[in-house]
């Protein structure tokens, strides 16, 4: 009986291991050098180095280099016709402000959506169609 259940345990501990770099791979952070103010969600975060991690698999985390400054937002999936070479952040402009809208990793043809705020909302409806700002992403 005991080396039924070590064995048992010994086979999941093995599978754990298998699976955490992969678990790792998506979600590990992204760093982007973001040159001007941004909104995510109700927070407005100046420009500058921010890290951005998955959360959970909807769920992100915006945090400034230093850690001083930082946002969740919730996501839903989207999906690209062709992979990205490249990560990137997408970010809806409207005037002189912008807001974060996606995160795409690279080699991948998946991304994350931001649900968009109220005030993005109330500013989208003044302005026919907000222009599309990419801002480069690397991983560490």
């Amino acid at each position: 009986m005991f080396r039924q259940v070590f064995k048992a345990l010994a086979v999941i501990s093995l599978f754990g291991m298998l699976a955490a770099p992969v678990v790792q791979a998506q979600s590990g952070m992204l760093v982007a050098n973001i040159p001007f103010q941004f909104n995510v969600g109700k927070a407005v975060l100046p420009s500058g180095e921010y890290h951005v991690k998955a959360m959970n698999p909807t769920t992100f985390l915006i945090q400034s280099k230093d850690g001083h400054q930082a946002a969740v937002a919730n996501t839903i999936g989207v999906s690209s016709s062709k992979e990205e070479d490249n990560g990137k952040l997408v970010f809806n402009r409207y005037g002189n402000q912008y807001f974060l809208s996606k995160v795409w990793r690279p080699g991948n043809r998946e991304g994350r959506e931001l649900l968009k705020s109220r005030a993005e909302i109330e500013i989208a409806k003044t302005v026919a169609s907000p222009e599309a700002t990419t801002v480069a992403v690397k991983t560490p």
